[in-house]
């Protein structure tokens, strides 16, 4: 936890919460060492000393990364997208196809014709890219934007990318 003293010209809602610094972590998808958690805590501060101004900035970020984490765990955005067409295919409900008591080649058909008993329909959504893609993308651009206020933890995200491999997996680092 960082606590530093505010100077009088300072305005009091430039400082960084108890909170900051593990929004940060996960924000950066950072390790939970010690040293790791040192470089962030340096980081904050060297942010407050140099650009007081930069920890509203930064804070703002972390909210906004907070509301994509909430609405990628709700999952409500797949709802969101717009149905351009629709398409189903099956039997027509309360059919006899539907009962499992149509025939099941076209020799056995006398009476009816099966096709009738069928209906197709398929789904076209209107963007095709998946909402939750999207918010990742934006995710992604607001941790740029918290390296950029950041810059001595872009080492540290570099370096996690790399340990973590091709697959992604992040691995257990020891401090």
């Amino acid at each position: 936890m960082l606590t530093t003293a505010v100077p009088a010209s300072q305005s009091p809602a430039a400082i960084w919460q108890p909170q900051d610094q593990e929004a940060i972590r996960q924000c950066l998808a950072l390790p939970a060492t010690v040293p790791c958690l040192d470089a962030i805590g340096r980081a904050m501060a060297d942010l407050l000393r140099q650009h007081p101004a930069g920890v509203l900035s930064a804070r703002a970020l972390l909210d906004a990364v907070a509301v994509i984490d909430q609405q990628l765990l709700d999952g409500g955005c797949e709802q969101e997208q717009a149905i351009q067409k629709r398409s189903h295919s099956g039997p027509i409900a309360g059919s006899v196809a539907a009962a499992g008591d149509a025939p099941l080649q076209k020799a056995d058909v006398i009476a009816y014709d099966t096709a009738l008993l069928r209906e197709e329909s398929e789904t076209t959504y209107a963007n095709p890219s998946s909402p939750a893609m999207g918010l990742l993308r934006q995710r992604r651009r607001y941790a740029d934007q918290l390296l950029l206020l950041l810059p001595s933890l872009s080492s540290w995200v570099h370096f996690t990318a790399q340990a973590a491999g091709p697959l992604g997996a992040t691995p257990m680092l020891r401090g």
